[in-house]
């Protein structure tokens, strides 16, 4: 197990239907019925809305290695966790994601049944999802959304009421996560925080791996020390600190004020430049 932190800066049944507004996916996913929509737009998704910002390259390098990882065992179902609410790691999920998404096919899960943080930012609060599929007997495709224009599909929480543990504890849970899991380079799944509730727990049962998020000054370290001591059942494969600063970001702002000079300095008719505003990813929450 590598526990090795990895630095990230601010890193009744429902029938599955298209939503109003919505489209159904004309290709599909091998066949796969389902509905699209495009990609959201939210500031904190800096993966897609701000490419070139220090968040977004450090999620490259984040996927880059576990793509890597990948490589070297067994790992397609990653489980995304935290410590308690707000350390960002429903951020984390969707940018990791939406990295993903840019070179591979990517499922996006709301894995947190009880209250979820991906919603918001994706704009997906009316959409039916996993606790619809519980509730009735259609098949948990035509429950994805495309996330259009990247490979990236997304499965919400849904609409019905139900309790989660029933749902993460079934065979019936189990084999559809191993039947969709086919279809997908990688599998994201948001699961809620580990205290107070068992469901990352259960999630990492379903999972190869999971990331724990830990948010630098938020995190009481005595919690964080109990967490790590009892990981044995999540499958840790390394921690991610967000909101975290190291000398590498001021020389990413250097290096890209230089190249913001350089392309200023072939256009512009005098001397007098002005310095481009310092990349960076927004504060995360949830």
């Amino acid at each position: 197990m590598d526990k090795s932190l990895y630095s990230l800066t601010r890193g009744s049944a429902v029938t599955p239907h298209p939503v109003h507004g919505w489209e159904s996916c004309p290709d599909g996913l091998d066949g796969l019925p389902g509905s699209s929509m495009p990609l959201a737009s939210h500031p904190r998704l800096a993966a897609t809305t701000a490419p070139e910002s220090i968040g977004a390259e450090k999620f490259r390098v984040l996927a880059a290695r576990l793509r890597h990882f990948q490589e070297q065992r067994n790992l397609k179902k990653l489980v995304i966790t935290s410590s308690i609410k707000g350390e960002g790691k429903s951020v984390i999920s969707a940018n990791l994601a939406l990295t993903f998404a840019q070179r591979q096919r990517t499922l996006l899960i709301d894995g947190d049944l009880r209250q979820s943080g991906l919603s918001d930012l994706l704009g997906s609060q009316d959409l039916p999802g996993i606790t619809d599929w519980w509730s009735g007997e259609a098949d948990i495709s035509g429950f994805l959304t495309r996330m259009t224009p990247l490979s990236l599909w997304y499965l919400p929480v849904g609409l019905s009421a139900v309790q989660p543990l029933e749902i993460l504890q079934s065979q019936r849970m189990s084999e559809m996560l191993t039947q969709i899991a086919e279809q997908f380079t990688w599998i994201v799944i948001d699961a809620p925080p580990l205290a107070p509730v068992a469901d990352p727990n259960l999630w990492a049962t379903h999972a190869d791996g999971t990331l724990l998020v830990v948010k630098q000054g938020k995190t009481p370290k005595r919690l964080l020390r109990k967490t790590l001591d009892n990981i044995e059942d999540l499958k840790l494969i390394g921690a991610v600190v967000n909101a975290s600063q190291d000398i590498g970001h001021e020389h990413y702002r250097q290096y890209y004020r230089s190249v913001g000079y350089r392309r200023a300095a072939k256009t512009a008719p005098d001397r007098h430049l002005i310095q481009p505003a310092s990349p960076s990813l927004p504060n995360s929450v949830k």
